[in-house]
């Protein structure tokens, strides 16, 4: 999934997908605005099934948040 993630953000951002990690903060880290964060989730949803509410956003401060809350919802 981090893989799938990596190659997600790289097509908004443009970073280094070697320098992506679980760890790495989407704002600060990949530098990621408001508009990137919705895109890279919108397309998150489509390729894991799931459907990720506006509202969980900012709760999202690393990439390892967005793959815990996808790992949740697929097992919900």
């Amino acid at each position: 999934m981090l893989e799938q993630l990596k190659s997600l953000i790289c097509q908004f951002v443009d970073v280094d997908p070697d320098a992506i990690t679980e760890d790495s903060v989407l704002r600060k880290d990949l530098g990621l605005n408001s508009f990137d964060l919705v895109s890279v989730t919108t397309a998150a949803e489509a390729i894991f099934g799931v459907t990720i509410p506006d509202s969980k956003l900012g709760a999202f401060k690393t990439v390892g948040d967005v793959i815990s809350f996808i790992e949740s919802a697929r097992q919900a």
